[in-house]
């Protein structure tokens, strides 16, 4: 073994010969899922949600102040109805409702968020919702309920998962 080599072996074996670990980063602040459905509609094909959350602040109900929380928004591929009077006339109504169950890791606090509902949209979207979390990480799935008209008229569910840091407001 020549000398140069002696001497990286015995610093190897001094220092453990091992790169200290570094520590998980923390996740991003913002994520962008997509989950399929199928189409409420019998006539209409399946589809895809396309749902991003990010960390924000909501107002809870009658309170004053505003509280960390996750934000959703979102849409999908469903075709927009043509502008003008004739489409209020139309045959494919849809009405969205979310659920948000989550778990702040941080804390160890868990919750149920369930939005404000939207019904008779021709073009469905991700109606309001307050998910009110706390500063952390917090993993959350998001369940989508879109169905003919009104939320619950042969419902059809698609299912979002992630994890997040919600920053203090």
């Amino acid at each position: 073994m020549s000398p140069f080599a002696a001497v990286l072996v015995s610093a190897a074996l001094s220092t453990g010969g091992a790169a200290p670990a570094a520590a998980d980063p923390a996740p991003p602040q913002s994520t962008v899922m997509t989950c399929g459905s199928n189409n409420p509609l019998p006539w209409a094909p399946a589809f895809t949600w396309t749902i991003g959350a990010g960390s924000g602040a909501s107002r809870p109900d009658g309170a004053s102040t505003l509280q960390p929380s996750i934000l959703l928004r979102g849409g999908n591929e469903l075709p927009a109805p043509p502008p003008g009077l004739i489409p209020a006339f139309g045959i494919n109504w849809y009405g969205t409702r979310v659920v948000v169950d989550w778990h702040n890791q941080t804390t160890g606090a868990s919750g149920t968020s369930v939005s404000d509902t939207e019904f008779l949209q021709q073009k469905p979207g991700i109606p309001i919702n307050r998910t009110l979390t706390g500063v952390g990480t917090v993993s959350f799935t998001v369940k989508v309920d879109t169905g003919m008209g009104w939320w619950f008229i042969n419902s059809q569910t698609a299912v979002c998962r992630g994890t997040i840091s919600v920053l203090p407001v």
